[in-house]
């Protein structure tokens, strides 16, 4: 019972730990722009680091089993050098706070529709409303954005980029699920495989850049993006719901949004307007219940409410 109960503090705590990191990639990759850095140096440090630490994956075979190339492409185009340059350059636009909370919402909506339609995963009526509700707080979130008079005006064009991202993230977790890809696994084939596509062309191109930026930011970035955000987040991810299961570690998903926004604020100074905190609300709610962390019994409108509550009481203890 002891070990029990040590495996599962560990993996709350690796979940934490995964959420902390994926809520502060779109914070620190701002501060990254903010060091005189571009979406696509970023791009080279994440990839390069990762792509290093993971090649040996590689070169012992069965990263490539059952992905032909193809399918690997699709992969690198869905969480590679595309989806972190598209991401990185929105935040020119967009606040971070923006993008912790559009990219995490619009990959888990349209990774859902995406399953029904192409995977015959059909969703349940607890994720079609978790799905309403993402849709709500992204309308909260971006309103300020379409307001000529609010300082977020613009910010629309970020907000779209954070949209796109959330879908290239999508085909990437569509596929990976398709082709029965382990997680690790995945991670290996897109890193490496990004790290070779796109480092040569970038260092004939761009690669003397690098050296004119600041040391402290290249090497910050550098090992935030290519061994946090991109290795040790997946790995900590992994643990908790290995620890905790399948829908308690999706909780730690949903704290991604509210992560962003909090360390948004002291690091940028972003402080989010009363609607975009409300939208921050909602679309952690719907994230909470489009991954099946929230779920509630079935009661026949013949109950009494005393017998609906006693019902439910006994629902949630089993739970």
């Amino acid at each position: 019972m002891q070990s029990n109960g040590n495996s599962q503090a560990q993996g709350v705590l690796c979940g934490l730990g995964a959420a902390l990191i994926w809520g502060a990639w779109p914070v620190v990759s701002r501060l990254g722009l903010d060091g005189a850095l571009s979406a696509y140096d970023v791009a080279a440090l994440r990839f390069g680091v990762a792509g290093l630490i993971l090649a040996p994956l590689v070169l012992r075979g069965g990263v490539f089993r059952g992905v032909n190339w193809r399918r690997a492409l699709i992969l690198a185009c869905g969480a590679g050098v595309p989806y972190v340059v598209l991401t990185v350059e929105g935040l020119h636009y967009a606040p971070a706070g923006h993008a912790g909370v559009i990219v995490p919402s619009c990959m888990l909506t349209f990774t859902a529709l995406g399953a029904w339609l192409f995977l015959g995963d059909r969703p349940n009526a607890m994720r079609v409303l978790g799905m309403a509700a993402i849709l709500l707080g992204l309308a909260l979130v971006g309103w300020s954005a379409f307001s000529a008079t609010s300082p977020r005006a613009g910010a629309w064009r970020g907000d779209l980029m954070f949209i796109g991202s959330g879908f290239l993230w999508a085909c990437y977790t569509l596929g990976a699920r398709a082709w029965s890809l382990k997680p690790m696994q995945a991670t290996a084939l897109v890193s490496v495989l990004s790290m070779l596509l796109y480092l040569p062309p970038y260092l004939v191109v761009a690669g003397p850049r690098l050296l004119d930026a600041p040391m402290q930011s290249v090497l910050v970035q550098a090992l935030f993006q290519g061994v946090f955000a991109a290795v040790l987040a997946l790995l900590l991810y992994t643990r908790a719901v290995a620890s905790l299961g399948a829908a308690r570690g999706a909780l730690f998903a949903a704290l991604v949004p509210g992560v962003a926004v909090l360390l948004a604020f002291p690091l940028l100074g972003e402080r989010p307007s009363l609607t975009e905190a409300a939208g921050l609300l909602v679309v952690t709610l719907g994230m909470t219940a489009a991954l099946g962390v929230l779920r509630f019994p079935k009661l026949s409108f013949g109950e009494t409410g005393v017998r609906a509550a006693a019902r439910f009481c006994r629902y949630r203890r089993e739970a």
